[in-house]
């Protein structure tokens, strides 16, 4: 056993003691999102009669038209800090699962599924800036993982709760969706009245790269004071975005965010409908699994993060790319499953797909938060999420492929996609400082 179990809950109970009110709000923030995480399609599959293939495509338009959002975020993120953007995206969400519930047209159906989409793009480029201005020059990864786990266990909750109210019939889906907006509204609230606040904490001190040679800070006019500092703030700005956009490993992260979207809506689209529809499992079945994957994150999270201290984040996110590529292999040859055979499937995927979370997410948002020029991380973050919702919003339009012919050919492309995402983001990470590659293992162990 690499840690003890007390060494573990004292570690958890400090970190909580010293954010208790952020911890809070997360716990707000994510227990309603766990009630309906798992059902977002297989909603409207069960509660409106607009087609599989109607739905998909709306989707991945609704998806697409919310793409700006997350580059807006961004910049709001930079210009007001992480919190604001945090509120406005609890805001958001709670606007677009009313709709939820009065969605029973394409119409309809699209504009609830376009504002769930467009929080969850602001909700990402914010909540990766949040966590490293709680880190305060801390360690990324053991403030990541514990937030992330406190998330996980509201989640699951949420998500325990979701399959019991299902397994009484489908009645229950408008009571989630309803709950989630309640949720979702008091996080916004917490959020508005909890630390942090303001503007983002001024960047923690760090060794000069060759980005920073291109975003030198000229002189300050005396005689023009604070306006020859906003004149020279832009033009660092400027520079440090035009660095950004010829850096190649930039551009290979962004590739790689693009690639391993899919993962992060894999469970509840593709998956579900397939347990649901082709296998003919209850609509339980996907919170189900997502109450196993959770469940897991929330217990092991820490554990795992602390495990794999000091290996190469590169390494890290390749492992988990794959890992979640292979859990979806065997469906290319796997005929449509039943009862005990499926729902071994069922649970030894959620398992999988985990702890592909468990090593990837901490080493992949780290590399987020610490790669781009401090003055444009809000932007940078915003750029890279945003490629990851393109992935994300492409990735329905395959679900075509369940009525078809050749329903194996989605779960190859699939694999195919992961496979990509891994030999992108190891590529990415190989071009950049020894402080972005990996993390001090004493750091992480203190």
């Amino acid at each position: 056993m690499l840690f003890s179990a007390p060494a573990r809950l004292r570690a958890s109970l400090t970190t909580l003691g010293e954010h208790r009110s952020v911890t809070f709000a997360v716990l707000v923030d994510t227990i309603g999102a766990g009630l309906t995480l798992p059902l977002t399609i297989v909603y409207f599959t069960l509660t409106t009669d607009v087609p599989l293939a109607v739905i998909g495509a709306l989707s991945t338009a609704a998806s697409l038209v919310a793409l700006p959002i997350g580059l807006l975020g961004g910049v709001l993120t930079d210009r007001f800090g992480a919190k604001t953007s945090m509120i406005t995206n609890n805001l958001m969400s709670a606007a677009g699962f009313a709709l939820y519930l009065v969605a029973h047209d394409p119409v309809t159906v699209f504009a609830a599924v376009f504002l769930a989409n467009a929080s969850e793009r602001l909700y990402w480029t914010a909540w990766t800036a949040y966590v490293h201005d709680l880190a305060d020059g801390r360690p990324f990864e053991r403030w990541f993982a514990f937030l992330e786990a406190t998330k996980a266990a509201a989640l699951g909750a949420g998500a325990v709760v979701a399959a019991v109210t299902l397994a009484q019939g489908q009645d229950g889906l408008r009571w989630l969706v309803l709950a989630n907006v309640v949720t979702s509204g008091g996080a916004a609230g917490v959020c508005a009245t909890q630390a942090p606040g303001g503007r983002a904490a001024p960047p923690a001190r760090r060794a000069p790269d060759a980005t920073d040679a291109l975003v030198a800070t000229g002189p300050l006019d005396a005689t023009t004071g604070r306006d020859a500092t906003d004149r020279h703030d832009r033009a660092d700005a400027r520079a440090a975005l035009r660095a950004f956009a010829a850096d190649r490993s930039m551009r290979l992260i962004t590739l790689g965010q693009f690639l391993i979207g899919p993962a992060m809506v894999l469970p509840n689209v593709a998956l579900s409908v397939l347990f649901v529809q082709q296998w003919h499992l209850p609509p339980a079945v996907a919170p189900v699994q997502f109450a196993v994957t959770t469940a897991l994150c929330a217990a092991l999270q820490t554990t795992v993060t602390r495990a794999v201290a000091g290996r190469r984040r590169g390494t890290l996110i390749a492992a988990g790319a794959t890992l979640t590529g292979l859990t979806v292999l065997p469906l290319v040859v796997l005929p449509a499953l039943g009862g005990t055979a499926a729902w071994t499937y069922v649970v030894l995927s959620a398992v999988a797909m985990a702890f592909a979370d468990m090593v990837t997410m901490p080493a992949m948002n780290a590399v987020l938060a610490e790669a781009p020029h401090p003055r444009i991380r809000g932007r940078a973050i915003g750029v890279f999420q945003t490629a990851s919702s393109v992935g994300m919003a492409l990735f329905p339009l395959t679900l075509g492929l369940l009525d078809s012919p050749v329903p194996w050919l989605l779960w190859a492309i699939t694999t195919a996609v992961f496979l990509g995402a891994a030999w992108s983001w190891h590529a990415a990470l190989r071009g950049l400082p020894e402080r972005v590659q990996r993390a001090s293992v004493a750091d992480l162990e203190a």
